[in-house]
């Protein structure tokens, strides 16, 4: 292509409103660049989350006690001619809050697994997209590495060995979560194949799950909730092959937490 492809155009083909012309373009560009196919699955990840969480909501009527709640006591005067610009003002405002406390809703309604597992997707697809900093610290910083994310999380972090199994540490980083942080640490094979492992503390009293298995827009994920923290094993490979080696980390995260903690 002699015109190089701005986000501008990459996130309109993913919501397939970009030209049927400029389109045709594109896709020839993504079959022959798997780093801009990945970079079309995250923005169509992305949106399919906010659908997901947020038309619900917009769908509804603003209720008429907050558009009576607009108009001042007086509107039988003057203030008549300005109700319809009264009325815009409240349906802003509701939008901006349901907004905000809507994705509070939807993670009570959901429940903290398929939700974990739906961002943790999400995140997997941003994050090895990513060919030029997909990680905050590398795997030479290894030992930093835990030390940062346990202080983050407030619980002792371990990083799985996954040469096993063909898999080698790329590095971590912290993600924002729903109140609590997010740690992330990245694996990648010889074939540039990448995995994310992903966990968070959970609030007392949830309950522990075994395996279960997800695929949002292409993202295999087995998440599970152990000790405290809901986990989750991320990538574009087979489910078989994903959960061989999500038997591997929580074997190796059970035989980490079973140890008895190192004298200071």
């Amino acid at each position: 292509m002699t015109r190089p492809i701005t986000d501008e155009e990459l996130t309109a083909y993913a919501d397939g409103q970009l030209a049927p012309e400029r389109a045709a373009a594109l896709e020839a560009a993504i079959a022959a660049d798997a780093a801009l196919a990945e970079r079309v699955a995250a923005v169509r990840a992305q949106s399919a989350a906010l659908r997901e969480g947020f038309d619900a909501w917009l769908g509804e009527p603003i209720p008429s006690r907050l558009l009576a709640a607009a108009v001042p006591p007086a509107a039988a005067g003057p203030w008549r001619a300005w109700r319809p610009f009264l009325a815009l003002a409240a349906t802003l405002v509701l939008g901006l809050a349901t907004g905000w406390f809507a994705r509070d809703a939807l993670l009570e309604r959901t429940g903290t697994p398929t939700t974990f597992a739906r961002s943790a997707a999400f995140t997997h697809a941003l994050y090895a997209a990513d060919q030029r900093r997909p990680v905050e610290v590398g795997a030479n910083e290894e030992k930093g590495l835990v030390t940062w994310l346990t202080r983050r999380l407030g619980v002792q972090v371990h990083a799985p060995d996954l040469s096993s199994v063909g898999f080698a540490l790329v590095g971590g980083r912290l993600v924002a979560g729903h109140e609590k942080p997010t740690a992330l640490l990245m694996y990648e094979n010889a074939e540039k194949q990448r995995l994310t492992l992903q966990w968070r503390r959970n609030d007392p009293g949830v309950d522990e799950t075994a395996f279960r298995y997800a695929i949002e827009n292409g993202v295999g994920v087995f998440y599970w909730i152990e000790a405290g923290c809901s986990y989750a094993l991320s990538g574009r490979v087979d489910r078989a092959q994903l959960l061989a080696i999500a038997r591997v980390v929580y074997g190796q995260l059970a035989a980490a937490q079973a140890r008895p903690p190192a004298a200071n």
